[in-house]
């Protein structure tokens, strides 16, 4: 991820940025340098948003968000076998 001056790149974790730099992060998801690898995966179709968002999280807080997705397809998994059976 682009934070500092064109051409530097480096890796940050989300928690240990500053506020400025999480605020050029969300600009560069917002407004992609052209021909970068943010803009490919914007093109491609990525939310970055959701990225940043997940990013944002705990791995607690991850942990948990991915159980409660889990549960829910089983749920609707379980309604559409029901269904099918109906028939």
């Amino acid at each position: 991820m682009q934070l500092n001056t064109p051409g530097e790149y480096e890796t940050i974790d989300w928690w240990h940025m500053t506020a400025d730099q999480r605020k050029r992060a969300l600009q560069l998801i917002a407004r992609p340098p052209r021909r970068s690898k943010l803009a490919a995966a914007k093109k491609y179709g990525v939310d970055l948003t959701l990225l940043v968002e997940n990013l944002s999280l705990t791995p607690t807080e991850r942990a948990k968000k991915l159980s409660s997705g889990a549960k829910s397809l089983r749920a609707l998994r379980l309604a559409g076998e029901r269904h099918r059976s109906k028939k």
